[in-house]
């Protein structure tokens, strides 16, 4: 609707058809406007979830592990793209009131963590009368104590028994490695910072020197091989609680195995998980890790020596001869569980 502003009539009711016109003109460009961005959003929902299976996809197809799949699985991980756009009278509709978002609360410091209570009290009063404490306001601040190194000085005097003339003194300690100036405490903490929390044998060197300890990456290294023999025992533990599940679930992922002079080679760690916890199953979920210099099938033959039960596993043919021997055919302790994206296909 056009007006000429230097031609408006003067007629007040005539003025006032107009004002209420372009009333009703503004009101409908508003609403076609708040249609178009709602438009807009579904659209770029639509988009954005195009993006992610797209990603996936190429993952799939060209990374690392890939697996080649067919038009069907294709057509399973795109059947929820389609995002259907609500019509114009949807938008008409007054949008639900959203709750007040609340404001943010601090979290308490855990009621575990040690409290070391300081008392500031203020200058005594002027006039030297007694003086009564009547409350108090407390202030708690989460504090860090860095880690200490301390060295552990077990003394064992020789005795000697002026009557009997013998010479006593008490047997040496047990340390958990044999000719090795390191605590269990000590070991322990190198362990779970290297495999748990990732921390490189060197850059667990660099902190020590910070504290004026240097303990070689080397003799670190030498320190962990020997450990793992020691805990052999747990592994194997592990691995039959694990194997005692009627399912479980494996796998295998290459690493990078160093052979000496600068060579390295390609070697496996397989997993095998233990957890049911979305069945009802309350039992200890639990993985257990085993490592070959190889990919054969005899390896997870030996692994799951023994086994009856489900394995959930991709479909690598290495794991075939678990679930039917490999001459007659005939069907094995072990029954084969696909994963998802290996239904479509197999």
């Amino acid at each position: 609707m056009r007006f000429d502003l230097d031609r408006l009539p003067t007629d007040p009711v005539l003025l006032q058809k107009i004002m209420r016109e372009m009333a009703e003109a503004i009101e409908a460009e508003r609403a076609e406007l708040k249609a178009a961005k709602q438009i807009v959003k579904a659209q770029s929902l639509t988009i954005e979830k195009l993006e992610h299976r797209l990603a996936r996809l190429l993952r799939v197809q060209f990374g690392r592990s890939s697996e080649k799949i067919d038009s069907a699985q294709l057509r399973l991980m795109f059947e929820e793209v389609d995002t259907p756009v609500p019509a114009n009278d949807d938008f008409a509709a007054a949008a639900e009131p959203q709750p007040a978002r609340k404001a943010g609360t601090r979290m308490p410091i855990p009621a575990h963590v040690p409290r070391l209570t300081t008392e500031h009290r203020p200058e005594p009063c002027g006039c030297g009368g007694t003086e009564t404490v009547i409350c108090e306001d407390v202030t708690e601040v989460l504090d860090y104590m860095p880690a200490l190194f301390r060295v552990l000085r077990h003394v064992r005097p020789r005795i000697a028994c002026r009557s009997c003339e013998t010479i006593r003194q008490a047997p040496a300690i047990d340390l958990p490695l044999p000719k090795v100036m390191a605590s269990s405490e000590l070991l322990a903490h190198l362990v779970v910072s290297r495999f748990v929390d990732h921390q490189p044998w060197h850059r667990q060197s660099v902190i020590q020197r910070r504290q004026g300890v240097n303990i070689d990456r080397d003799v670190m290294g030498r320190w962990s091989r020997k450990l793992a023999w020691l805990m052999a025992p747990l592994g194997d533990r592990l691995l039959a609680h694990v194997l005692a599940a009627p399912k479980i679930h494996g796998d295998e992922t290459p690493v990078t195995l160093l052979t000496g002079e600068d060579g390295t080679r390609t070697a496996y760690f397989w997993v095998y998980l233990r957890d049911d916890r979305s069945s009802g199953d309350m039992s200890p979920p639990a993985a257990a890790f085993r490592f070959t210099t190889g990919r054969g099938s005899e390896h997870p033959a030996a692994h799951l020596a023994g086994y009856a039960g489900y394995l959930q596993a991709d479909g690598y043919a290495g794991y075939n001869a678990l679930y039917r021997d490999p001459g007659t055919k005939a069907p094995r302790g072990v029954t084969e569980e696909l994963r998802s994206i290996n239904c479509t296909r197999n």
